[in-house]
């Protein structure tokens, strides 16, 4: 499969998406699009410094987070008591990944770090703020009473039967529909990807999954390449293994002699 790389980078792209929460007065996601920009801003100085040559960047990106994680739960425990600003948490999180890493590159890091003056700016009127989506319900309509293993499990059986189905219609000659069955293939599976993830990295709300989604459905590309720009490299691979393969369009007739 061909990938052409997204032509925004992806800590701009969720800096972008987290000035459109905090304009619609989600500032719970305003925050969380920028930490999402952040941790992309690390995955883009590891892959330039040698984790494409790792041997398993995906576990090698896995063990630096688990890292970062660590510097969180510290920090957790020595932050103020009192409620906290939306930019504060995020500059606090932000000290901790740097810091969770050699002197020698926190410089790098820092320069590369976004603006967070949207997560000062309130909405402008009341009407947006109170735009933000009840996250609760959001929740509750994608298990759907499943547990997130559970949910992981019926979408990759979905995935594989559209795209068993694709196949099948593609050599009956039926492009189009396949084509739309192949889609619901990966969609199913893009989804599935992002909920098991969002579960080994502990967000049990799984925000972070409709964080992802949200990001896709403002790329410009289609069908797969819209899915995969959203992830960082590592995680692109291991998407792209897991897709079903597109359904083959069915042969031209031979000529007549």
């Amino acid at each position: 499969m061909t990938f052409t790389p997204p032509k925004v980078r992806l800590p701009d792209a969720y800096a972008e998406l987290s000035c459109r929460y905090a304009y619609d007065g989600d500032q719970r996601m305003a925050q969380l699009a920028a930490w999402a920009g952040d941790v992309h801003v690390l995955e883009e100085l590891l892959w330039e410094n040698g984790l494409a040559q790792a041997p398993d960047p995906l576990a090698a990106l896995a063990a630096v987070g688990e890292s970062v994680a660590l510097a969180l739960e510290e920090l957790a425990q020595d932050l103020p008591d009192g409620p906290l600003t939306a930019r504060a948490v995020v500059e606090a999180a932000r000290e901790a990944l740097v810091t969770t890493f050699d002197e020698s590159v926190h410089g790098l890091l820092v320069d590369r770090f976004g603006d967070l003056s949207q997560l000062d700016e309130a909405p402008s009127d009341q009407a947006r703020a109170g735009a933000g989506p009840d996250r609760e319900a959001r929740l509750a309509a994608r298990l759907a009473g499943r547990s997130a293993d559970a949910l992981v499990g019926d979408l990759r059986t979905t995935a594989a039967d559209c795209a068993t189905m694709a196949g099948l219609l593609a050599a009956d000659g039926e492009p189009e529909a396949a084509g739309r069955l192949s889609r619901q293939a990966d969609t199913a599976a893009f989804e599935a990807y992002l909920v098991a993830a969002a579960v080994r990295a502990g967000d049990d709300p799984l925000a972070t999954v409709d964080l992802r989604w949200d990001l896709a459905d403002r790329g410009e590309r289609g069908d797969r390449g819209r899915l995969l720009a959203v992830l960082g490299a590592a995680e692109r691979d291991a998407l792209a293994r897991l897709l079903e393969p597109e359904p083959e369009p069915e042969p031209a007739p031979e000529p007549a002699p």
